[in-house]
């Protein structure tokens, strides 16, 4: 959706690379858990993780910072640390990625930014790893996955023994953060539990943001068969400008927005040992978020203003997964089916000098059915096909289909990978029940995906190299004449990642991207620069690290009220960070973030917070 009402404003849309990122090419989900980010059959198709050790590295406040040194992906929160998240995958709009923490989505269709997820409700210190497919996924997990698909590995209890682990972090700008975790482990078994809270602090005049969070995770053989279980509760609290209403710099009312949110979810997955040949699976996830926000007017500018807003939304969604996959020769295939149903209730006024209630209160129940095959080949060419239904009770259906070719030319040589994918994101429930400017006649927005690249090992290094081609049909946008939300915009994305990373011995280590994105708009699309780059250097010796990095990026287009459309300039900034082990289990990490005091904006007015130090003490 390409306007929410609350702002009358294009939303985010943007695309960043990063070089901490290492390319998938074998299914990490070990056999306590079901996990299926890009394929039931084996199939890596371009998925691209940031694991455990880049995540100490970052010691990132929320995991945006860590999407956002992923190939592919633009990610900030938009107006300070309590802001809306921006997430977008080669320039796909921030609403058409497919979010899920071990395998229970997350995605919120009462928002007004479409049905995009806060990551600011996740802490960091929780996560294993972050996985991201950068193609539509439609294929694998139906609505929401129209541009890719981001899936959350939580940490698993060990597999044998007691373990406590945990860290914390205070830095110079007053922001602080705790994590403790207590786990167990025996033969084919293991319970891990998590408590963190975070606060950023008050010295961001942006605003701020305190979370806190409890996790449980339980894993159990159970004969040939593993069972995983994770229950999770986070709550958030912050404050900050309203959307484009130009930040702490160009706000003319300079009230804050308060706001509330918190995200609780369970779910329980059982599958046969994935070494036997035929694999029965089944999942069931549960999820329940509310958000709450109350939202001061913004002033008339060079665009009309804002009336003040208030929201109370609830939304549940539960989900069930059975599939079965199997090895017959050569190939491996994947069946299975679905059943999802989402309840979205949102309560609120606008103030036009008096109270105008906007409800809306919406269900909405999905069968699908899927199949999935992957042929590996004597040549060492593997062949990956998918398709899947979805049907709404009471509405249409929508097919989606995706297909890919991958030759290793030899067998320690270059791999040559081309893929091609539709997919397609039933609209918000927000876009269809707000009482003002929702359409309940909104078709789904549509689109379709084209790669093809080389992964190249070169010795102690690796090249590679992807071109890609999105075409994106029926955006949901807000028609001023009409005053609701219609589907008519077409957008387009090309460009290219380049990637490298070598070891040159003696410890050092060196990795780096560059991106160009190009955008195909009758209209400039916000948040999305041309150029995106980094390098990072790491040289590591005995209990010593070091590490540097500079990233940075082209000038791209934005919008506030207080100055209508504008062209924000591109920025570069630098860190250095060091570790030292202290024991097998104790590390000590120190960080300067923002090396030169860079003050770039995220959104018109909202600068980057200046240069900060940053003192961690992790226990593994």
């Amino acid at each position: 959706m390409r306007i929410r009402f609350a702002r009358f404003s294009a939303p985010a849309i943007a695309f960043a690379i990063s070089g901490v990122a290492q390319a998938q090419t074998a299914d990490p989900a070990g056999p306590d858990v079901i996990l299926v980010t890009a394929s039931r059959t084996g199939d890596p198709a371009g998925v691209e993780i940031a694991g455990r050790q880049a995540i100490e590295r970052r010691q990132p406040q929320s995991l945006l910072e860590m999407l956002a040194d992923l190939p592919g992906v633009r990610a900030a929160p938009l107006a300070g640390p309590a802001g809306p998240s921006l997430l977008s995958i080669r320039g796909g709009e921030g609403n058409f990625t497919a979010v899920l923490i071990d395998g229970i989505r997350l995605n919120d269709p009462t928002n007004s930014e479409g049905g995009a997820f806060d990551f600011t409700l996740l802490d960091p210190a929780i996560v294993e790893r972050v996985e991201v497919a950068r193609s539509a996924g439609s294929a694998i997990h139906g609505s929401d996955a129209l541009s890719g698909v981001v899936q959350i590995v939580t940490r698993a209890p060990p597999a044998e023994g007691f373990d406590l682990g945990g860290s914390a972090w205070l830095d110079s700008r007053g922001s602080g953060a705790a994590t403790a975790m207590a786990a167990a482990g025996w033969g084919g078994g293991g319970l891990l539990g998590a408590l963190g809270r975070y606060d950023s602090g008050d010295d961001d005049p942006a605003g701020s943001i305190r979370r806190t969070q409890a996790l449980a995770r339980a894993r159990q053989a159970i004969g040939g068969f593993h069972m995983d279980a994770i229950g999770l509760h986070a709550t958030t609290h912050g404050t900050a400008f309203p959307q484009d209403s130009g930040g702490p710099l160009l706000a003319v009312i300079r009230t804050r927005e308060v706001r509330d949110g918190d995200l609780s979810l369970a779910g329980v997955s059982i599958a046969r040992d994935p070494a036997a040949r035929v694999r029965p699976a089944f999942s069931l996830g549960y999820t329940l978020q509310h958000h709450d926000s109350d939202s001061p007017p913004i002033a008339p500018g060079v665009l009309d203003g804002v009336p003040a807003t208030r929201v109370q939304a609830r939304f549940a969604r539960l989900e069930a997964t059975a599939s079965l996959a199997a090895d017959a020769g050569p190939a491996t295939l994947a069946l299975g089916s679905a059943i999802l149903r989402e309840d979205g209730s949102s309560d609120g006024t606008l103030d036009f000098g008096f109270p105008l209630p906007v409800r809306f209160a919406l269900t909405r129940v999905t069968h699908s059915g899927f199949a999935e095959a992957t042929l590996r080949l004597a040549a060492r060419l593997t062949l990956t096909g998918a398709t899947r239904y979805d049907h709404l009770s009471g509405g249409d259906g929508h097919w989606a289909g995706r297909g890919a070719i991958a030759w290793q030319v030899a067998p320690d040589g270059p791999t040559l990978s081309a893929r091609a994918a539709n997919g397609y994101k039933r609209p918000s429930l927000y876009a269809l029940g707000h009482p003002l400017i929702g359409n309940p006649a909104l078709a789904p927005e549509t689109g379709r995906s084209i790669e093809a690249g080389i992964d190249w090992p070169l010795g102690r290094g690796r090249l590679a190299l992807t071109l890609f081609d999105n075409r994106f049909r029926n955006l949901i946008d807000f028609d001023a004449g009409s005053f609701r939300l219609v589907n008519r915009a077409r957008v387009g994305t090309q460009g290219a990642e380049l990637a490298a990373e070598a070891a040159a011995g003696n410890g050092w280590s060196v990795r780096g991207a560059l991106t160009y994105l190009a955008i195909d708009s009758a209209t400039p699309l916000r948040w999305r620069p041309a150029w995106t780059g980094n390098v990072r250097v790491t040289w590591q010796h005995g209990p010593w690290e070091a590490t540097a990095m500079l990233r940075g990026n082209s000038s791209f287009a934005d919008s506030a009220i207080p100055t209508g459309p504008r062209t924000t300039s591109g920025h570069v900034e630098a860190d250095l960070g060091g570790r030292y082990a202290l024991s097998d289990r104790v590390a000590m990490r120190l960080s300067l973030l923002n090396l030169g005091g860079n003050r770039s904006w995220s959104a018109v007015g909202t600068p980057a917070r200046g240069a900060n130090l940053r003192v961690m003490l992790v226990l593994n």
